[in-house]
């Protein structure tokens, strides 16, 4: 786990997955202890993300009961990031459930390839962003989660543009209701094609938003958590890329983070929000030529990671268009 939000980390978590004819047992010793920060979760939801994934692998489609989970067994010492106690501070709890959902997944994802994929981008990247509406003089705050991208299966590319496993329940606002509503401009609603999750099966994009600022001061807030380690990959799979945000000051400032509270934004700042590409899946070289064709007719990749990571020839950008036109755009 990347960090705590204050300055600590990074957090070793471990778990060893064992499956008996009877049993379906998770066992998370050697986790780190609680930390300061306010990313701790607690027993009970360590348990409810174990059950999230036991039922993904086991019967996603049956209707939901006590019975089912009756072979899951949690292991766990007190007092972990994953079975913090008072007072540890747990505000920001979902972010850990959602590494103990993907940490089971790693472990299982190889030896299940029918029914798992490699890692996504993990976090909900909840983004706040309040001030006062430029046009009417009222408080406005901005409440949402930033999609991303899943990982390549054995068989298939990675989703594109999806909220992350632990996030069902909230929705990226539309553009429309975003600038009405609030005090920012969109300025970019875009794939992010940076790179990560080359594979012979390629790993979902994740997306780039910039909130340009329009009211004269504004105030934000982020949450996103896999920003130092990307996702995971299986089988010779690239890596996916890491979740961040970057804030471009008025002046070309520029500062990049994962986590921040309450950071002071000015008229004409932009707020980027990044989040990252899933793992691949399988050796890039192995990948089919017509995909890497199609990849590149729909600005998936670029010519350069076409060329560099797919080793596919005589790659050229569309007409006039540079690294730098792409970035700009």
């Amino acid at each position: 786990i990347d960090d705590d939000g204050i300055g600590h980390g990074p957090f070793p978590v471990r778990v060893t997955v064992t499956i008996t004819d009877d049993e379906f047992v998770c066992d998370f010793t050697g986790t780190h202890p609680q930390v300061p920060g306010p990313i701790n979760a607690t027993r009970t939801g360590l348990l409810s993300s174990i059950r999230t994934i036991f039922k993904a692998v086991t019967g996603p489609l049956i209707p939901v009961n006590e019975g089912c989970f009756r072979p899951v067994k949690v292991i766990c010492p007190p007092r972990t990031i994953f079975t913090a106690e008072r007072p540890a501070p747990v505000s920001t709890y979902w972010e850990t459930k959602a590494y103990a959902i993907d940490l089971v997944w790693k472990a299982l994802a190889a030896v299940l390839p029918d029914r798992l994929t490699a890692g996504h981008f993990l976090s909900v990247c909840g983004t706040v962003i309040s001030g006062r509406h430029p046009d009417t003089g009222d408080l406005f705050i901005l409440v949402e989660p930033q999609a991303g991208g899943w990982g390549a299966g054995a068989r298939k590319d990675g989703e594109s543009g999806l909220v992350c496993s632990g996030d069902g329940e909230t929705y990226v606002i539309p553009v429309e209701v975003t600038e009405t509503r609030h005090g920012v401009m969109v300025d970019q609603f875009a794939f992010n094609v940076d790179g990560g999750g080359a594979g012979q099966f390629r790993g979902g994009r994740g997306l780039v938003r910039d909130y340009r600022i329009i009211a004269d001061e504004a105030q934000l807030t982020a949450t996103f958590g896999r920003f130092k380690f990307p996702p995971w990959s299986v089988a010779g799979g690239h890596p996916g890329s890491p979740n961040f945000v970057k804030v471009l000051h008025q002046g070309g400032r520029e500062v990049v983070f994962g986590k921040c509270a309450r950071y002071r934004l000015a008229r004409g700042d932009v707020a980027r929000l990044v989040t990252g590409s899933g793992g691949g899946w399988g050796d890039p070289a192995r990948r089919d030529r017509a995909l890497i064709q199609r990849d590149l007719r729909d600005e998936m990749i670029t010519p350069e990671e076409a060329h560099e990571t797919y080793g596919l020839s005589g790659i050229a950008a569309p007409a006039g268009q540079t690294a730098a036109d792409r970035e700009g755009r």
